[in-house]
């Protein structure tokens, strides 16, 4: 479920890690040197001007990208605080209840329900190759594996390739526009805030059952994906030096690789339940 996936996308994030060496060898090399090393010296103040440029180009890229950070943070601490008191210890008790192997079949069938989000927009992306691909596997797990409960399309080599529309924008060259930290949902942007409106109107379970039960389903399903990475996620947070930053930079960096369809780049950020492609799953069963 398109809408709903999102919900839990923001509990993931990847850990910091700043990497900062000088070259030491070079430094000692000129106290041994009786000649003043003017050259050097002049390389050095270059290196150094090149270094406060990119500090300024930095700063100046993460205020155009985060413009709304103070807000963004509030509503980041308002979900934060949601998530602590509510969604993970009810998460517990429903990871403590349920077998790993229904929880990953729950998933399985959610992710089967997106079959018209994902097929429509491979479908607006002209990726017709994927699009029956999508297909393939909607009828093969439907029947075959009963519901959505298992995955055998996957087996045969039909893996999942996870679309939206804020892809879809972000294929025919919108920008991201500026970063938004939206209630409950998540991250987001402009773009991506926008594709969430249109995916929700594609969703499975609302062309068959009330709009409020489709909602409660998709809370059910938010529930059980952040049953499964409640370890990983607990990890990330401890490691992380300022866990907006952490996601917000997860969020950007995994939504560009989506576009991109960078396969291998999802498999580095399988940090978004319900994005992952069914590739990835053996290891984590």
């Amino acid at each position: 479920m398109g809408s709903m996936s999102r919900a839990s996308g923001w509990l993931f994030a990847l850990a910091l890690a700043c990497l900062g060496a000088g070259p030491m060898w070079a430094t000692a090399a000129r106290a041994e040197d009786p000649v003043p090393d003017t050259a050097a010296a002049s390389s050095d103040a270059a290196a150094h001007h090149d270094e406060l440029d990119f500090e300024e180009e930095y700063e100046e890229d993460v205020a155009q990208g985060d413009p709304l950070e103070p807000m963004n943070r509030q509503i980041f601490r308002l979900n934060e605080g949601l998530d602590r008191y509510a969604i993970e210890p009810v998460s517990k008790a429903w990871d403590y209840v349920l077998p790993d192997f229904v929880q990953h079949a729950i998933r399985n069938a959610f992710d089967n329900l997106r079959f018209p989000i994902d097929f429509a927009n491979d479908v607006f992306q002209l990726d017709m190759t994927q699009a029956g691909v999508c297909l393939a596997r909607f009828l093969l797990n439907s029947t075959v594996g009963i519901a959505g409960l298992m995955d055998p399309a996957s087996t045969l080599g039909l893996h999942r390739k996870p679309e939206d529309f804020g892809q879809t924008l972000g294929f025919w060259g919108v920008p991201p526009g500026p970063y938004l930290m939206l209630p409950f949902f998540g991250p987001s942007n402009l773009r991506d805030g926008f594709g969430l409106i249109v995916d929700t109107g594609l969703r499975a379970i609302g062309f068959f059952i009330p709009l409020a039960v489709s909602f409660g389903l998709a809370g059910a399903d938010a529930l059980n994906r952040r049953s499964l990475i409640r370890d990983q996620l607990d990890t990330e947070r401890r490691a992380s030096l300022d866990w907006y930053v952490s996601v917000r930079n997860a969020y950007s960096q995994y939504r560009a690789n989506l576009i991109d369809d960078d396969k291998d780049a999802l498999k580095d950020y399988d940090y978004f339940p319900g994005l992952e492609i069914d590739a990835d799953r053996p290891a984590q069963d």
